[in-house]
C-alpha cells in the first residue's frame, strides 16, 4: 500500500465523485437544503457542497452521520457502483457520464428501470 505524505492530498476518485453524487440525490429527496445538512452534521454548506460535487472526499465518520442525518443506511450512497467498476480505461468518461444520468434519476422504479435496460444491453450478444 502506497503511503501518503504529510501535506499531500489524495484527489477524489470516480466512487468518491459517485458518493458524493448520491448525497445530493438522496438529500434532495429528503427536501432538506445544504445548509440544513451542514448544519446536523455539523458542517458548513459549503463543505456539503463539496462533497456533493466530489470536490472533496467525504470521510467515513462523514459519511456516517450523512446517512443518519438523512435517514439512509451508508449503502445507499454507493448506488450505480457497478456501473462504476465495470468500466475499461477508454471508457471512464462515458462510464462518468451513465453514473451521473443514472445518479440524477430520483424515482426508484425508474432507477431500476434504468439499470435492468443498462443490464439487459450489456449482456445481449447483439453489439453495433
Amino acid at each position: 500500500m502506497a503511503q501518503q505524505h504529510k501535506g499531500t492530498r489524495r484527489q477524489p476518485t470516480d466512487v468518491d465523485k459517485l458518493v458524493g453524487a448520491n448525497v445530493k440525490r438522496l438529500r434532495r429527496a429528503r427536501k432538506v437544503t445544504q445548509a440544513q445538512l451542514g448544519q446536523d452534521i455539523g458542517l458548513s454548506f459549503k463543505q456539503v457542497r463539496k462533497y456533493e460535487s466530489g470536490e472533496n472526499r467525504i470521510s467515513a465518520s462523514a459519511l456516517f452521520h450523512i446517512s443518519r442525518a438523512l435517514n439512509h443506511p451508508v449503502e445507499a450512497f454507493y448506488d450505480g457502483l457497478e456501473l462504476i467498476e465495470r468500466t475499461e480505461p477508454d471508457q471512464d468518461e462515458e462510464a462518468r457520464m451513465l453514473a451521473g444520468f443514472f445518479n440524477a434519476i430520483e424515482a426508484p422504479y425508474q432507477r431500476r428501470a434504468f439499470f435492468q435496460m443498462v443490464q439487459e444491453i450489456s449482456e445481449s450478444k447483439l453489439y453495433a
